[in-house]
């Protein structure tokens, strides 16, 4: 009976034109409705190129990815650029953190070709940079991990001020922050994280986005499937796991996460081009 109620409680929670119910880009929700299943490129593609640089942006426009996922920092004087750790230690040939640094000393370091491999040509970009390269032919997954908070805001106003409103998903690792960060633009779709079925009620509940970040532990494909069905979208990873058993087995171990998880929408991994050619029946 708990498990019944449990279902109708959270499908009574959509209806059937999501894009009137959320507040959020509907020019976005109808990119993703153009196919079944998108494939998000992990800090870009960042196997033929350094990681969060503006190469792995394109290659990952190249291979066919239809989100790309970077990392946003501020520099000491807050300029927002590509980062994923607070250290530039594993992927430049500097030292330090981000946020200890101007954007002027970030500048005179290279990006390695791999982490702690030897440099590249490459340079750490500012965000603006990677949404102009972006605008228009990726979606744009902003993980925002700078512990200063009040470069929130900033980030928006830069997304704003490069007319990308309708192309970027804000990451969130706390659902709770939503309300807050929804009112600085609720045109920008929010991109929050569950961790549990309750988590995931509650994101619903808000109404504030049909776009949700579920791990390994959501299996229950029976609830999961009727919401995708009503217009929920679900992100999962295949890193890790699956796409190392990809790198040995091939396409097969794909299939296998597809097999498991039936309901979800959006897949990050950090082999989009392996994806594609599941995705594509090739």
């Amino acid at each position: 009976m708990k498990k019944i109620l449990f279902s109708t409680i959270l499908l009574s929670m959509i209806v059937s034109s999501t894009t009137h119910l959320y507040a959020q880009s509907n020019d976005l929700i109808k990119k993703l409705d153009q196919k079944s299943l998108h494939v998000a490129a992990h800090r870009g593609a960042h196997l033929e190129q350094p990681e969060n640089s503006i190469a792995a942006i394109e290659e990952a426009i190249r291979q066919g990815a239809s989100v790309v996922e970077v990392d946003v920092r501020a520099t000491k004087d807050g300029v927002l650029v590509l980062m994923h750790d607070k250290t530039v230690n594993r992927t430049t040939t500097g030292q330090g953190e981000v946020a200890k640094q101007t954007y002027a000393e970030l500048q005179q370091l290279h990006l390695r070709k791999k982490a702690n491999g030897e440099a590249s040509d490459h340079v750490i970009p500012t965000l603006s940079e990677a949404l102009r390269v972006a605008k228009g032919k990726i979606l744009v997954d902003l993980d925002f991990k700078e512990d200063r908070k009040e470069f929130v805001k900033k980030t928006y106003a830069l997304v704003e001020q490069e007319g990308m409103e309708d192309q970027v998903l804000f990451f969130l690792y706390d659902y709770k922050d939503m309300p807050k960060i929804y009112k600085l633009n609720p045109t920008i779709t929010l991109f929050p994280r569950a961790r549990s079925m309750k988590d995931l009620e509650a994101i619903l509940k808000m109404k504030l986005t049909s776009i949700v970040h579920l791990d390994e532990s959501f299996i229950d494909s029976e609830k999961l499937n009727a919401l995708r069905q009503q217009g929920i979208y679900f992100w999962m990873n295949s890193l890790g796991e699956y796409d190392d058993k990809a790198e040995q087995e091939g396409k097969k171990a794909y299939r296998s996460f597809l097999e498991k998880y039936p309901f979800v929408r959006l897949i990050q991994t950090d082999h989009p081009s392996l994806w594609r050619e599941v995705l594509s029946g090739s």
